[in-house]
């Protein structure tokens, strides 16, 4: 297996990834606008076999006012392998870049890995959508 930095040609194989893990209240991230964007961040990689890709992680550096965090918000991998594979990379990224924090937005599936990773569970986060959404009440799919 190797991991590799995402690239815009990636698009259409991820999609197909993607779309096979989505659970219902999630939101596909892998549009061509969204994989241009992560594929500039340095921190998303995509984890292939013959050319063949197993999962990916998008992440990007945000800035905190005192100190950068690489967010992950989006893993797909069709292996427990795979996921660590793609968080070793991510977490090597994200100290050669200086940002010596990195947030993962993960659920139970990712849970055995993240602690063996040395992740922890982190604070709660709260979420709210703006606009019509908002006025509608929806708020799935903010960092799902």
């Amino acid at each position: 297996m190797q991991v590799r930095p995402l690239t815009p040609d990636d698009e259409a194989r991820l999609a197909e990834l993607e779309a096979a893990a989505l659970k219902p209240h999630q939101r596909e991230r892998t549009n061509p606008a969204a994989i241009v964007f992560f594929s500039r961040s340095g921190h998303s990689f995509v984890a292939e076999e013959d050319g063949r890709p197993l999962g990916f992680v998008l992440a990007q550096p945000l800035w905190q006012g005192d100190r950068a965090t690489v967010l992950a918000t989006r893993l797909v991998a069709n292996s427990p392998e795979v996921r660590e594979a793609l968080l070793t990379a991510l977490t090597k990224s994200a100290y050669d870049a200086g940002a010596y924090e990195v947030a993962v937005v993960g659920d139970e599936l990712e849970a055995d890995t993240l602690t063996a990773l040395g992740f922890v569970a982190g604070p709660r986060l709260f979420v709210r959508a703006l606009g019509s959404r908002g006025a509608r009440g929806e708020h799935r799919g903010v960092l799902e």
